[in-house]
Formats: structure tokens, sequence, C-alpha cells
């Protein structure tokens, strides 16, 4: 058989030229490498090889043909298509941190991140305009010199929430542009601006602002300004704060005086105030009516006070104490009272004695003893009063006081009442003017036995007994 009959004769001296090809001339290529494996599979077998192969040795000298003719077509195709990864692609992948409090000012690290098989270089990041709640602080454009494939490199920017921002997620719009940089056998180094033809791509950046409410009792003021022990309809305003970052719902303020022996509500719900809505920031004064109770220590009390209110439809309660400063105060009794004569008969001229005890727990000044009630007994005072002096604690003092019994006196216990009076310790500031209503009792032993014309029968038999008397001596 003829060399050229075979098909595998080639012209002498041919050299064959090995050319860099385009994505299109390669697909081209790989393509008619399939046309000519398919076309001329016959001619390219030589006829004796063919003979001597069986009909199933042919078919599969097909089947390896086409793989074979496929693989070169996939090869030259992948060169070309685009496919993840191929290009440069500049993302944020991590913010750290992102939860803010209201009025919060934060460093915030960014990881960008080339997520391509080439390089970028003069990679910008720019802000453009700030958000309402949440917005950069100080530069506004950053930029990174070379960010390889598949690299990462972390950039700082500092960023604010404002002062009252409400619960919520906000972002930052960003934007970013850089040069994709490859080597092209054909031009050389190449630096080709992304995006393509100018501007830039979108970016953002998210936090979560999330505030507290932060509940406290600012300033406390009482009317009258010094309360002292027995004081009544003592008014108690109290400033309640809300410091944090949140709203609170529903708040209601309580003074638990059922949690002290010192201090009653002075009427119904005068311990109890509602507010409602407390922003934050803000503030709103409730205001309460409390007794003080007789004779307590003279030192500073705290009346428990909670708060009940709504935060996330979560309830939260709270008691904080409000200070009270019950200054010392004269306080006084009557230790002991008698009467000269002891035995009181009506027409009789009486001298009270009374001794007072200031059991307080202040000097008093200027103490005094009065009689009150002068209507309701068969008494006529002619001292009606009398100056005791000044007292301190613990110290007695005596009033003397005197008045006639009416003729016509029943035979009982008369209650007489008496007022103290005094003014409080002026070396301390305390110029109040004190009373105390007391009472005791003083009773009349005999009754009259007068009756109608029995002074006129004692004066005419007196005459009678005289009368007779100067007739013996005659």
């Amino acid at each position: 058989m003829e060399a050229g009959e075979t098909g595998w004769e080639y012209p002498k001296n041919a050299k064959v030229k090995v050319q860099s090809l385009d994505g299109d001339s390669k697909s081209q290529f790989a393509l008619g490498i399939l046309q000519l494996i398919a076309r001329n599979l016959y001619v390219l077998s030589p006829p004796l090889l063919l003979e001597r192969m069986t009909k199933r040795d042919t078919v599969a000298l097909k089947k390896v043909a086409v793989v074979l003719a496929l693989c070169l077509y996939i090869s030259a195709f992948s060169v070309v298509m685009p496919v993840s990864g191929a290009l440069s692609s500049v993302v944020i992948t991590d913010v750290e941190p992102t939860d803010f409090h209201p009025g919060e000012t934060k460093e915030v690290v960014l990881t960008v991140k080339n997520n391509g098989a080439r390089d970028a270089r003069d990679v910008r990041l720019i802000s453009f305009e700030d958000t309402e709640y949440v917005s950069l602080v100080g530069p506004t454009t950053f930029h990174i010199n070379t960010l390889n494939s598949w690299c990462e490199k972390e950039v700082k920017v500092t960023v604010h929430a404002r002062e009252g921002t409400p619960n919520g997620v906000y972002s930052i719009p960003l934007v970013c542009s850089w040069d994709e940089c490859y080597f092209d056998p054909g031009k050389g180094p190449v630096a080709d601006p992304k995006p393509e033809g100018g501007g830039y791509y979108p970016l953002t950046i998210s936090f979560s602002v999330k505030g507290d409410v932060i509940i406290n009792v600012g300033n406390v003021d009482t009317d009258p300004t010094e309360i002292r022990p027995g004081d009544t309809d003592v008014k108690i305003t109290a400033n309640i704060e809300n410091s944090g970052e949140a709203a609170a719902k529903n708040v209601e303020v309580n003074l638990l005086c059922f949690e002290t022996e010192e201090f009653t509500p002075s009427r119904s719900g005068t311990d109890r105030a509602y507010i409602g809505r407390l922003n934050a920031g803000n503030s709103k004064s409730v205001t309460f009516h409390v007794d003080v109770a007789e004779n307590i220590e003279s030192k500073k009390y705290s009346i428990p006070l909670g708060i009940r209110y709504l935060y996330e439809d979560d309830e939260y309660k709270a008691v904080w104490g409000v200070p009270i400063l019950v200054k010392p105060k004269p306080e006084f009794e009557i230790v002991s009272s008698y009467t000269t004569p002891t035995n009181i008969s009506p027409g009789d001229y009486v001298i009270l004695h009374v001794r007072v005890q200031n059991v307080g727990s202040e000097e008093a000044e200027s103490v005094s003893v009065r009689v009150t009630g002068e209507a309701d007994v068969p008494f006529d005072f002619d001292v009606k009063s009398d100056h005791v002096g000044n007292l301190k604690v613990n110290a007695t003092g005596d009033a003397i006081l005197e008045f006639d019994v009416d003729k016509d006196a029943a035979k009982k216990i008369y209650p007489l009442g008496l007022e103290i009076r005094c003014v409080g310790d002026r070396d301390l500031g305390d110029d109040k003017v004190y009373t105390f209503d007391k009472q005791i009792q003083v009773e009349v032993t005999s009754s009259s036995s007068s009756i109608p014309g029995f002074e006129c029968l004692f004066i005419l038999i007196a005459l009678i007994l005289t009368f007779i008397m100067r007739r013996k001596r005659v």
C-alpha cells in the first residue's frame, strides 16, 4: 500500500506554527477539531487496521474520539468564559462591633476583602452623607493601596449614634471603587477602573441601636421645709427621671408608707401617683401628702418609693428611698396638778398648781400655760394664764392659776382644758410657735346646802341671840 493512500503522508519539510489564540479563535479551533474528527474518522483509520478491527472496536474508537473532541472544546472555552472569582470583587465581609447605645461613639473595624482572582489597587471607600441617627465621625474617605486576590484588610472608622435614637437597625451607605489589575499576554500589565465607565459600587454597613430605661429619683422637696414630729398633711414632691436611652411606659409611683411606723397617708390616694409614658432624658414630678407620727425620734428617715413601668412589653419594678429629715421639737405633758384648798366647795377661792414637763427633743422657749374652755366649768378665773419660762429637754416648770368656784357649783369632777404654748429653740433656727392642748380634772367635793330665806333666818337668829345676851348683862 502506498503511503499516500493511507492518509498518513504529510508534505516534506512541513512546519507547524503554533500561535497564541484569543478566546474566539480557541473556540473556533475546538469546533474545527470536533468536526474534523467526526467527518474523517474513517479516513484517519488505516484501511488495513479497520479490516482487522471488529465492529465493537470501531464503536469504541468513535466514542474515544468524541470524548477527546469535547474535552478540547471545554478547555478552549474555559479560558474566556467568566466564572465566579475570575475577576476582582471588593466587599465588606465583617463589621465589629455593631451594637450601640444612643449617644454612644465607638471605633468600628471593617473587614474589606477582595473576593476575586485579580488584584485590586487604589481601593476607595467613601461615605457621602450622614443618616438621621447613625453617622461617621471624622474622615469619610478611606483608602487601601493594594488588595490582592482573595486577601482582606481592616479599615477603622468612628461611628456615632445620636442621643435619643429609637431602638432599631440603622445603615450607613458607602460607595466603593478600585482598579482591577492583571497581566494580558498581548497588552502586558492592565489596570481597569471598576466599575467600568466610572461611578461607584454601593455598599452598606448596619448597626443595631438599643437603649435602656434607667429610672432615678431626683430632687425631693417638702412643704413645710422643716418637718417636725406630729406634723400633718406634709407635702412631698419627688422628681422622677429617666436617664436611659429608651422610653418607659405606664410608669406608676407609690409611696410605701405601710412599710413604716412614722408616716401615714394624709388621705386616701395621697400615697400614689401615675405618670404614664416617660421618654428618655425626661423627668416628671409626683406629689404625696403624709402625716408624721407624734413623739418620734429626730433623725433622717427613708420612706420606700416603689416605681413600676413597662419596657418592650416587660414589667419592671424597683424601690428607691425618699429621704425625710424630721427635726427636733419640744413636746409637753402635764405631770401633776393640785389645788389649794385640796377639797373644793362652791364659793371657794382656789389656787391651781400645774406642773408641765418638756418631753420633746428640743429646748422650749417662752413656755406658758393658759386655761381654755372656761364656759364649760363653774369657775371664774382671776388668773387664767401663767408664764413658766424656758425649759430644756426633760425639764419641768410650774404654772399657777387662780379662780373662784361658783356658789351653785354641783358636786362632780370637771374637765378643765389647758393650752401649753412655747417657741422652739431659736439658737437652732426654730422660731416656730407650738401649742399643745391638754386636760386635767378638777373635783368639787361638796355642794351648796343653801335654800331660799336660809341666810335671812340665820341673821335673824344671830340678832336674837345678841339681844338676849345684852339683856342678861343689864
